[in-house]
């Protein structure tokens, strides 16, 4: 069975490529619907069957991508002295 953080990801990124597109986005939530019920049984007692319902729905109906979302940086990719400077940001920021 997959882990319910693969499933996560894979729901966020598939959502992400249907770039806002509506026709996609219909298409998105099917497939991730019955992606969902694949992966998971009629006896469910951690309740991840609802949760991942949950999750589809709220992308479907309440979030729009922004350009954030399309867009952004590999920090693996970033040359070393940039890496230092960012991880320092992000080191005062959340801590």
């Amino acid at each position: 069975m997959m882990p319910e953080y693969d499933f996560y990801i894979n729901l966020y990124d598939d959502f992400i490529n249907t770039r806002n597109d509506e026709d996609q986005k219909i298409l998105w939530k099917l497939h991730k619907i019955l992606d969902l019920m694949k992966i998971t049984s009629e006896n469910d007692p951690t309740g991840f069957m609802e949760n991942g319902l949950r999750m589809i729905m709220l992308l479907f109906n309440k979030y729009d991508i922004t350009s954030c979302d399309l867009s952004g940086n590999d920090l693996f990719e970033t040359f070393p002295d940039k890496k230092e400077e960012l991880l320092f940001i992000l080191k005062d920021e959340f801590t």
